[in-house]
């Protein structure tokens, strides 16, 4: 895949989770499934907080935080935030791909080695499609939360807005 490929196919993927988004009323933000679940708010939070474009960033400038900052942030709490906090994190996370992709050659893109802290190392594009990937599942536990909620979502819904 193409890095341009890769950035299209990122922003036909914000379209569905902006939908989604933009579902939920405040009054959901604190409700979640079960105890141990996040709840909608830490959940539109994590999904929306850099997981594709700062993610990539980091990764591919070794800009991570030390592996005693990153132990001590799994010990917080997750934090939540609004649905419009979310979609101003989204639109960041999407800026910041798009800057990121456009420093990258295609040539790193396609063969560089990357790691990130928690033990992966693949090629810029293989770790790329990771970062989607985990955005995939949280965006799929957002249109589970809001079908156990009673919302109107469906398959077309999860995948096209």
């Amino acid at each position: 895949m193409k890095k341009d490929e890769f950035h299209q196919y990122v922003m036909d993927s914000f379209r569905p989770a902006e939908s989604l988004l933009k579902m939920i009323p405040e009054d959901k933000l604190d409700w979640k499934p079960a105890a141990e679940f996040m709840s909608v708010g830490q959940l539109i939070c994590h999904l929306c907080d850099g997981g594709i474009g700062e993610a990539l960033r980091k990764t591919i400038s070794s800009d991570w935080p030390s592996p005693e900052e990153l132990e001590a942030s799994m010990k917080q709490e997750m934090p939540a935030c609004s649905v419009e906090e979310a979609l101003d994190k989204l639109e960041t996370d999407r800026n910041v791909l798009k800057e990121t992709l456009s420093q990258v050659t295609e040539e790193d893109f396609e063969n560089k080695l990357v790691s990130v802290p928690w033990g992966w190392e693949a090629k810029v594009e293989m770790m790329a499609l990771q970062f989607l990937s985990h955005f995939f599942h949280h965006k799929m536990q957002l249109f589970m939360y809001l079908k156990l909620l009673g919302f109107p979502v469906n398959t077309t819904t999860l995948y096209f807005g």
